[in-house]
């Protein structure tokens, strides 16, 4: 599997839209997520979706080596 990325994580969890959904938020919140990377106050009900979903690979770890990842760039 390649890197995960706030895309790839994303999409696996649905898209856009179904994240938002789940998550109760605006489209246009996730979509900045794209971008800016998914905000770590939000990562406990992220890692709970993709468990729901069996995305086993996002995780709270992944999701903090994502953060480090653009904090180096």
């Amino acid at each position: 599997m390649s890197a995960l990325t706030p895309d790839f994580a994303i999409d696996a969890l649905g898209g856009t839209g179904a994240v938002a959904d789940a998550l109760g938020v605006p489209d246009n919140t996730v979509s900045t997520w794209r971008t800016r990377g998914i905000p770590a106050h939000r990562w406990p009900a992220f890692v709970r979706l993709a468990a729901e979903k069996g995305r086993r690979e996002i995780t709270f770890e992944a999701l903090a080596s994502l953060e480090t990842t653009e904090v180096r760039q």
